[in-house]
């Protein structure tokens, strides 16, 4: 699932609905990106001109993520500095609808032109059925291919035991076991909720 990082003041109280579509975390401060990124993958950072030099310290250690950043007005000195390590660049005063727009635009040129689906440290490549773990691929069964491409997919989201079942073609909840098992020894993070019969790759 989509998932941005916000820190702005100005949009935090427009977040539940301009972000609903997607998933976000919020934080107040700059010095709280760094420890957040440290916990969770995100697919966008929205932060304020001001966190300029945290966001340029995640770049220089291979960070990737797309980086929008606001400001209150105008700079040239700032635009400049933005698309050096950006990939955007906004001034206020910013409208709801303008943000929802400038934001599905960044959704739509990260899923519609990637090939590759990142979860920590995993790499999946939609077009080659291939999975990463950092560089090195990871082997895997023709099943297990399958499981892992829903998964990717629908990282995040609970995918029914009935659904796996239909994918697979069997419905022995063993051999299911058996493939979950495999794919969390390699370090996949999925888990079972026995309250609606789920995996969840989290």
């Amino acid at each position: 699932m989509f998932s941005i990082l916000l820190c702005e003041e100005s949009i935090i109280s427009l977040a539940p609905t301009i972000l609903s579509p997607y998933r976000y975390d919020i934080v107040t401060s700059c010095s709280e990106i760094i420890e957040k990124t440290f916990q969770t993958h995100y697919d966008l950072y929205l932060v304020h001109i001001l966190c300029y030099e945290i966001i340029k310290e995640l770049k220089q250690s291979g960070d990737t993520v797309p980086t929008i950043f606001i400001d209150e007005y105008y700079s040239f000195q700032n635009l400049k500095k933005s698309y050096e390590i950006g990939d955007d660049y906004w001034v206020k005063p910013l409208y709801e609808e303008e943000i929802k727009i400038k934001i599905q635009y960044h959704y739509k040129k990260r899923y519609n032109h990637s090939f590759t689906i990142r979860h920590n440290d995993f790499y999946y490549h939609t077009q080659t059925k291939q999975l990463f773990k950092g560089k090195y691929r990871v082997k895997l069964s023709p099943n297990e291919q399958k499981i892992v491409a829903l998964l990717f997919m629908k990282q995040y989201k609970p995918i029914s035991k009935e659904r796996l079942f239909e994918l697979l073609e069997n419905d022995s909840d063993g051999l299911l076991r058996v493939y979950m098992s495999k794919l969390k020894k390699l370090g996949l993070p999925i888990s079972y909720d026995r309250s609606i019969y789920s995996y969840i790759l989290e």
